[in-house]
C-alpha cells in the first residue's frame, strides 16, 4: 500500500501461531516489543476471573490509605532544581538500557503540512483545525529530563500540562501561564523521609499522567515516586541496575542467572517505589488538592511507566513494577472519598497476566470513561503483547464492584498480525529517534466502544524497508471484537506514539512524525463516525520540527516523548492536544546542555470550530444501564 490509511476489516478472525520468550528476559527490556504469539485456535471468548490463587491476577488485596492537602497558589514559588540536578537523578528516563536496533528505513517522503490535501485522504466535508494554539512548558522551563511524558487536560477556563517534574496551569484562550509547581512538591505532604535520607537530596517524583474528570469537574494527576536502593559500600543502585536485577541484559540467560535474589542480599537499603495521586477539590486548579501516597504491596522495587484510569465511582492505577521479578500491578481507589480527603479504601491486583497467551501482559492502561462502569457497570483495561518477531492479539480485562468485592476478568481479543516498529530517521543526523516500541499510550471509552492506538513496524511499498507507523483500533465492549481499526502513516516517514480519544462522533489522535526529510514534529489525526470505516479522515502539522534532536550522552537513540497528551474539552467537546517537537536549537552533543525539546498545546476540531463532540456526555452504562 503507498498512502496515508490502510483499513483492516477482519481482526477479529486472526488466530496466528507464534513463538515464546522468557518472562524476565521480555519484560526487562521495559517496552521494547519482546514476547510471544496468540496460542492456535484462540477466540475472544476465552476468559479467566482472578480470585486469590487465579490465574488472571493475584488478588484483591484490600488496603486503606490516608491523604494530606496542598495548595498550588501556595507551593508555586518554592525553589525548583537545577537541570543539572535532574540531569544527575536521571528525571523522567523511564527503565530501559537494552541496545535498540537502528533499522533503517528509505523511501519517498510524503507532503504532511498545515491545509495540505492528499490522494490518500478521501473527499469528506469536514477538516482538522486548529482553534488555539501556544507553548506549553519547554525544556529550559523546567527541571525534568528527558523525555517530557507530556499530558493535559482540560476544565473550564484552565487546562494543565504535566511533564516531567511539574505541572503547570495554563489559562485556556489566552495561553497564559499562571503558575508551574513541582510533583514532589505537590505530594510533599505524604512522602515520608526514609532513614537515612534522601539518595538524591529530595523525593524524586516522575512519569506524570493528567485527566480531567467531566462527571466531578475535578483535575486529576498522577506519577510514581521511587527511592533508590544503596548497597552496603554505599553506592547507588540505578534504575539500569534494577532492570538488571529483573533479568539481565539480552543474552544473559532466560532467566536472568545473575538474577535479583542474589544481588539484593548486597542491599543496605532496598529501593522502593510508590504511585501518587492529586486530585483538585473544585474545578480550579489553583487552589485546594487532596494527595496521596499508595504503595505495591510487596515494595521492594522500581516503579515504572504509571498508568492512570478514572469511572464513575473509581480511580484506577498501574504500573511496571521491577523487583527481583517483573510483574503488572494495579489498584483500585475509591473516588468520592478521594474527592472528599478522607481516609480512601484500594483493592490491590498483582502479577496480572493472560493465562490464554503464550505471552507477558506488560503497560496496561486504564480506560477513561467517567460516566459510566463503577458499582453498576463494568470498567476496561488494555494492553498489547510484545511481538517476537510478530504479535497478533490485545488484552481486554473487565472490572466489576470496584468499591466493595472487585472482580478482574480479562478476555483475548485477536487481531491483525503486528510487528515493533524501527526507530525512526531525522534529517542531519545519524541518530535515531526512539519510537517507543508497541505498547498503548492511552485507553478510551465511548458509548460502548473502546479505543487505542500503538506504534507498529509497516512496510508501505512491500520493499523489506518499513517504517514506524500507527495502528489504531475501535473494540467492541459487547462482543470483544476489533469493529474497526487502520494504519496510518506513509512511505519513508515514521509515525509513532499516538495518544486517542473519542468523544460523541469524533476520534483524534495526537503523535509525532520524523524522516530523512522530516525534523521531529508534532501532529494530530482523526475521524467523524460517518466518515469510511477503517480510515482517518484528515491530518494536520500542529508544530513542525525545526532541527535535529541530539542531546548527546554517548545515545545512538534519543529517547522522545514517551507518551503525548489529550483531553476533551467539557464545554466546547472540542480536543486540547499536546505533543513535543524539535525547535530551531541546536546544542553540540559534546556540550554539558542537553538540546532541548519543546512542546506545543493546540485546540483542534472538526468543521465549524463547535466540535462534533459537544453534548455527546456518556450517560449511558455499558451493559445498558442507565444512571
Amino acid at each position: 500500500m503507498d498512502g496515508k490509511n490502510s483499513g483492516w476489516e477482519s481482526e477479529a478472525n486472526d488466530t496466528n501461531d507464534g513463538f515464546r520468550l522468557g518472562r524476565r528476559r521480555a519484560l526487562q527490556l521495559s517496552g521494547l516489543g519482546i514476547g510471544s504469539m496468540a496460542i492456535p485456535g484462540l477466540s475472544s471468548s476465552s476468559v479467566r476471573a482472578a480470585e486469590e490463587g487465579g490465574e488472571c491476577a493475584e488478588g484483591p488485596f484490600e488496603r486503606t490509605y490516608s491523604g494530606g492537602s496542598v495548595n498550588f497558589g501556595r507551593i508555586a514559588s518554592r525553589p525548583k532544581r537545577t537541570a543539572t540536578e535532574a540531569k544527575q537523578a536521571g528525571a523522567g528516563e523511564p527503565a530501559s538500557e537494552r541496545e535498540i536496533e537502528a533499522s533503517r528505513a528509505h523511501g519517498q517522503h510524503g507532503r504532511h503540512r498545515h491545509e495540505q490535501k492528499h490522494g490518500w485522504w478521501g473527499d469528506g466535508e469536514d477538516e482538522l483545525s486548529i482553534l488555539t494554539e501556544y507553548d506549553g512548558v519547554n525544556a529550559e522551563q523546567t527541571s525534568g529530563g528527558v523525555p517530557s511524558d507530556s499530558q493535559i487536560a482540560a476544565g473550564y477556563g484552565k487546562v494543565i500540562h504535566a511533564v516531567n517534574t511539574q505541572v503547570a496551569v495554563f489559562n485556556k484562550r489566552s495561553g497564559h501561564k499562571e503558575l508551574s509547581v513541582q510533583l514532589n512538591d505537590i505530594f510533599a505532604p505524604v512522602i515520608d523521609e526514609p532513614e537515612g535520607g534522601y539518595v538524591y537530596g529530595e523525593p524524586f517524583v516522575f512519569d506524570p499522567r493528567a485527566r480531567y474528570d467531566r462527571r466531578e469537574n475535578r483535575f486529576v494527576v498522577a506519577a510514581v515516586q521511587y527511592e533508590p536502593g544503596i548497597t552496603e559500600d554505599g553506592e547507588i543502585v540505578t534504575r539500569e541496575e534494577m532492570e538488571e536485577r529483573a533479568g539481565g541484559e539480552p543474552g544473559e540467560g532466560e532467566e536472568g542467572e545473575d538474577g535479583a535474589e542474589t544481588a539484593a542480599e548486597t542491599l543496605e537499603r532496598p529501593p522502593r517505589g510508590w504511585w501518587v495521586v492529586a486530585v483538585s477539590e473544585t474545578p480550579n486548579p489553583n487552589g485546594e488538592w487532596n494527595v496521596y501516597r499508595i504503595p505495591p504491596l510487596d515494595n521492594e522495587g522500581l516503579v515504572d511507566y504509571p498508568t492512570l484510569g478514572l469511572d464513575r465511582d473509581a480511580i484506577y492505577l498501574a504500573q511496571n513494577f521491577f523487583g527481583e521479578d517483573v510483574s503488572v500491578t494495579m489498584v483500585t481507589l475509591d473516588k468520592e472519598a478521594i474527592y472528599r480527603g478522607r481516609d480512601t479504601t484500594g483493592y490491590h491486583f498483582t502479577d496480572l497476566d493472560n493465562p490464554n497467551v503464550e505471552r507477558e501482559d506488560f503497560t496496561l492502561q486504564p480506560a477513561l470513561q467517567p460516566f459510566s462502569g463503577g458499582q453498576h457497570g463494568t470498567f476496561y483495561l488494555l494492553d498489547s503483547t510484545f511481538p517476537n518477531p510478530t504479535a497478533s492479539a490485545l488484552t481486554m480485562w473487565e472490572l466489576t464492584d470496584p468499591l466493595d468485592d472487585p472482580t478482574l476478568e480479562c478476555h483475548t481479543v485477536p487481531v491483525e498480525e503486528f510487528a515493533y516498529p524501527p526507530t525512526a530517521e531525522q534529517p542531519d543526523s545519524e541518530k535515531r529517534i526512539d519510537t517507543l516500541g508497541t505498547r498503548q499510550m492511552n485507553l478510551d471509552y465511548n458509548d460502548g466502544s473502546l479505543w487505542t492506538a500503538h506504534t507498529i513496524a509497516y512496510d508501505w511499498n512491500g520493499d523489506g524497508e518499513p517504517v514506524a507507523a500507527i495502528k489504531w483500533y475501535e473494540v467492541d465492549t459487547r462482543t470483544r471484537q476489533v469493529v474497526q481499526s487502520g494504519v496510518y502513516g506513509e512511505p519513508g516517514t515514521s509515525y509513532f506514539i499516538p495518544t486517542i480519544q473519542s468523544d460523541g462522533d469524533t476520534t483524534i489522535i495526537t503523535h509525532n512524525v520524523s524522516g530523512p526529510d522530516t525534523y521531529p514534529s508534532m501532529a494530530v489525526a482523526g475521524r467523524t463516525e460517518w466518515y469510511d470505516r477503517n480510515k482517518l479522515e484528515d491530518s494536520i502539522v500542529v508544530e513542525e520540527g525545526k532541527s535535529r534532536y541530539d542531546y548527546g550522552e554517548g545515545e545512538d537513540v534519543m529517547r522522545w516523548g514517551d507518551y503525548n497528551g489529550i483531553s476533551v474539552d467539557p464545554h466546547t467537546g472540542t480536543f486540547w492536544t499536546v505533543g513535543q517537537y524539535s525547535p530551531d536549537i541546536d546544542i553540540d552533543p559534546a556540550a554539558e546542555e542537553r538540546d532541548p525539546y519543546h512542546t506545543r498545546i493546540a485546540e483542534v476540531t472538526f468543521g465549524d470550530g463547535w466540535g462534533h463532540g459537544h453534548g455527546g456526555h456518556d450517560d449511558h452504562d455499558d451493559r445498558g444501564r442507565w444512571d
